[in-house]
């Protein structure tokens, strides 16, 4: 089961949007921007890496959909697919389930690189996606019951051209935006589910087609390379 809020997304980008987008300078050599906490920067991502990425996860939600029966179920199996490790103890029915259908998921060592990449089931694919077409992830969650998001969101720093790109795709899959209080340089993509973020990963990575034309601005890697590297 995969769970999903009942509520209806507002597609339209919110009348006080900022539209703030860093520069060069802005970027840190060695964790993201906003303050917050265990992030770090995903810029201009190759569009070969988010395609890569989006079926991972496609396939992980499936794969999710699939094998759990509750919410906890739901909620353990993506904490191990999201860190490595289960949260709690297994229920016999998933714990057999994974080592029939997905046992790799089980038998990973501390030090095995994530499918998602440290990042969350179901806003991995948007916030890479994201990347790719320029914008500046800067924090996500796939939404938990007693976590820092209800529902799975992105934050991001987008300028207005790319937002206004991004609106209609936004309203296509389901999704939404609004301005959470005291981030208000961001604007913040939710959806009711994670299938609705992932979708909105694939509409992304469709649309563009790698036309790096479509906008004025990107950041120079180069200049951040000769910085930090």
């Amino acid at each position: 089961m995969i769970p999903t809020l009942d509520y209806a997304p507002d597609a339209l980008i919110p009348n006080d949007a900022t539209f703030w987008m860093p520069t060069e300078d802005d970027i840190p050599d060695d964790e993201g921007i906003g303050y917050f906490r265990n992030v770090w920067m995903i810029l201009n991502e190759p569009e070969v890496t988010t395609r890569n990425v989006i079926e991972t996860e496609s396939a992980l939600i499936s794969l999710a959909d699939r094998l759990t029966t509750s919410m906890e179920e739901y909620e353990a199996l993506a904490t191990i697919i999201d860190k490595g490790y289960a949260g709690e103890e297994l229920s016999d029915h998933l714990g057999d389930s994974i080592r029939s259908d997905a046992p790799e998921l089980l038998g990973r060592e501390p030090d095995d690189e994530l499918p998602l990449y440290d990042l969350e089931l179901g806003v991995a694919g948007l916030s890479y996606a994201l990347s790719t077409v320029g914008a500046v992830p800067v924090a996500s969650c796939r939404g938990h019951e007693d976590g820092w998001s209800d529902r799975p969101v992105v934050f991001v720093a987008l300028d207005e051209q790319r937002a206004r790109w991004l609106q209609p795709l936004v309203g296509e899959s389901g999704c939404g935006f609004h301005i959470s209080r005291n981030r208000e340089e961001f604007l913040v993509i939710d959806g009711p589910s994670i299938r609705h973020t992932s979708a909105l990963a694939q509409i992304i990575v469709r649309e563009f087609g790698g036309r790096r034309e479509l906008f004025d601005r990107w950041l120079d890697l180069a200049v951040l390379d000769a910085r930090y590297g």
